[in-house]
């Protein structure tokens, strides 16, 4: 169901978030896989009506979720909120994204459900253990492993939690947008973050990412 009306948005999400024309901020990290999004020219080729998103914001990152790809052509309606910690932020677009669009548990983005530190809600942890499992499979036909890096701590080998904020904004860097304000780190599983950007960077780019993350280096830019 692609149309979802405002007024019946507000009423659901109930104080504390506002309201406000236009598509959710550029740099947000979707809480959806795109594969689940409707084709936003196909929704908005006819009669104009509101398509809604939710953006919810904490440490400085954006975080967005909604029921169609964000096109230019769409009348486009935003809730906005910050919220105390990027966990918070995430699980309150996942439980709002199941009651106001309908998304059930495989549409979100289990990459960003496990950077958060959500796989130990019962609705994600049977869909994060299959998450897990599939990792030894994907690198075994991947070909042989990337060295590690050889800049950062514990003499270069991957520590096992990374901030957040840090991540993200080498990521954003490499990609040529802008990360925003940041507020304190979250703690965060660094292999989680490290195949979320294998997916975005591709392999020939992740070996930077990882330098820019172990290495401090957050606001590096390609």
């Amino acid at each position: 169901m692609a149309w979802v009306e405002p007024d019946r948005v507000a009423q659901i999400l109930g104080g504390g978030w506002r309201m406000a024309r236009g598509l959710p901020p550029a740099d947000a990290v979707w809480v959806v896989r795109r594969a689940a999004l409707e084709d936003g020219g196909a929704v908005c080729g006819g009669e104009p009506k509101p398509v809604v998103y939710l953006a919810a914001k904490a440490e400085g990152q954006w975080f967005a979720l909604g029921k169609v790809a964000p096109a230019e052509r769409c009348v486009s309606v935003t809730f906005y909120r910050e919220f105390p910690s990027a966990r918070r932020a995430v699980e309150a677009l996942v439980d709002y994204g199941k009651r106001i669009f309908d998304f059930f548990t495989p549409q979100f983005d289990v990459s960003v459900v496990e950077a958060v530190g959500l796989c130990g809600r019962p609705d994600f942890a049977d869909y994060c253990e299959r998450r897990r499992a599939e990792r030894p499979l994907r690198r075994a036909t991947a070909g042989p492993a990337a060295p590690p890096p050889q800049e950062g701590p514990a003499s270069g080998s991957a520590p096992r939690r990374v901030g957040l904020d840090a991540a993200l904004r080498c990521l954003f860097g490499m990609l040529g947008l802008e990360a925003g304000g940041c507020g304190r780190a979250a703690e965060v599983d660094f292999e989680a973050v490290r195949c979320w950007a294998a997916g975005l960077l591709g392999g020939g780019r992740l070996e930077e990412w990882e330098r820019c993350v172990l290495g401090g280096r957050a606001g590096a830019r390609a």
